[in-house]
Order: structure tokens, then sequence, then C-alpha cells
């Protein structure tokens, strides 16, 4: 047995699971906005608006946001939650939804081209719909490549000299130097780094991302209707960059080398509602 094994708190064990742990605190805060208008001819909006902080003291947790990733790292002391206190690390403080529907107003009982027949077959029933959302990113939690704490466990945060930093220019400019990582260092052997869990002023890249599809309906029958549909995801094409590196002291540190999103993914289908 080795030496240090005899200053743990129950050194008779040598590994302990604990399953769905109940521990720690948490504290949400939100001003929440909504916008929704019927227009005429068939054109609805719906604005949806979030403005929150929530603070804790817990690790991350180990499944996250569809799609979506964040810092995981752990606790650095588990003696001492206070410490631990900070944003989130799935804290998002402005998030913006948008949703709209157009019925296009062309054909039978429309604005115009009010027709029956092959003009309603063509121009009739068709519908656009629309779907944006924009986030910011998610705050980092940076933690060191050699953990020299020696305390069988928790996360080793850097140590901060308390410069800023964030980098200014598009994302696209700092894939390979998201941070600037020479604002932390490795702490000294048995000493705790005195960067907060996650830092605020530093966080991810956020998301902007469009979806849009197109509907059509044939009446084929009072009961019987065919629609057709066009879908298309990441509409925009527009790239969402993952988290960049956060271990301190290898040679990737703030370098983003993923990508969170697909390309454009266009879909067609028939459904043949009764």
């Amino acid at each position: 047995m080795r030496s240090s094994q005899l200053l743990r708190p129950y050194p008779q064990f040598t590994a302990v699971t604990i399953g769905n742990q109940s521990y720690g605190q948490s504290i949400y805060h939100a001003l929440q906005a909504k916008l929704e208008r019927r227009f005429a001819n068939g054109f609805n909006l719906l604005v949806s608006y979030t403005w929150s902080k929530l603070i804790d003291d817990v690790g991350a947790t180990t499944t996250g946001f569809p799609g979506e990733s964040f810092s995981g790292g752990g606790l650095q002391d588990y003696y001492n939650l206070k410490g631990e206190r900070a944003l989130a690390t799935f804290d998002t403080p402005h998030y913006l939804a948008v949703n709209s529907v157009w019925e296009l107003p062309f054909g039978r009982n429309r604005k115009f081209l009010n027709r029956n027949g092959f003009v309603d077959a063509v121009l009739g029933g068709w519908q656009l719909n629309g779907l944006a959302i924009f986030h910011t990113g998610v705050p980092l939690q940076l933690t060191t490549a050699s953990n020299n704490l020696f305390n069988y466990g928790g996360t080793e945060r850097p140590n901060w000299n308390g410069q800023d930093p964030t980098r200014p220019g598009s994302i696209e400019s700092r894939l390979n130097n998201y941070f600037n990582a020479a604002a932390f260092s490795q702490p000294a052997p048995f000493t705790f780094g005195n960067t907060a869990r996650t830092i605020g002023n530093l966080r991810g890249p956020g998301q902007a991302n469009m979806d849009l599809s197109i509907i059509k309906n044939f009446v084929i029958h009072e009961q019987i209707r065919l629609q057709f549909r066009a879908e298309s995801f990441n509409t925009l094409n527009h790239p969402q960059f993952g988290l960049p590196n956060v271990s301190i002291g290898t040679s990737s540190a703030g370098v983003i080398s993923t990508q969170q999103n697909k390309s454009r993914d266009i879909q067609f289908a028939l459904k043949l509602l009764f």
C-alpha cells in the first residue's frame, strides 16, 4: 500500500464508486420574453428571447445538449465546494429563437390568383416555414496537462496571471489561437490553481443556425391529401465550431479542431394524409 493511501479519509478502501450522488447548489435567474403575431394572408411569427445566468458548484453533466458540447472537467477540491462556485458549464446568457410560418397567398380562396383547377393545383397550398436560432457560447473550464495535486482525484486548474485571455477577431481567424494560453501556467506541485472553475468572459463559439422548409398540400379527396415536403437544415451552410482545447501545457491549448454541426442537408418527402 502506498503511504499516500493512508492519508485518505477511508484508507481501507482502494476504490469507491458512487452513482447518482446528490450534492451541490445551483441558482438560476432569467428574463424571458415572447412576441407572437398572426398577420394577414397566413403569415405567423413567433420570437422568443431568454436572458439568463446559471451558477452552480458541481461538475459538468455527462450528456449536455443534443448537437452541442461544453467543457467537461470536474471539480478541483471536493472538500471546498465554495471554491467551485462559478458559472455553470452550460450557462447561456443570450438565447434567441425566431419561428415563422407563411401560407403563400396564391390559389383558391387566397388573395392572389384565386382560381380552381390547374392554377390552384400548381400554385395553391404552398407553405413556407423557417426556424432561426442564435445564442452565445458556453464558458470554458481550463485544466492542466499534468495533474500535480496527487490527491487521488480532482481536476487541477492552472494559475491565471490576471491578463485578459480573450483575443479579438472572428472565430475563423482564431482557430489556431482562440484564446491567450500564455496567460495561464502550471501550478506548483501539491497546490491548487487559482483559476475559477469557469471563466465568464472566456466562452466557446456561439451558434447561429437557420432551417427552412416548404410544403405543398394536394387535395385528392375530401379526407385524403398528398403532402410534398422539401426541408433544408443548416440552410446557410454556416459552420458551428466546437470548443477549443482547454488543457494548459499542451501544444494544442487554445486550438479549435472540431465542428459541431453538419454541412447543409436537404431532404424531400411525400406523405399521404387520410
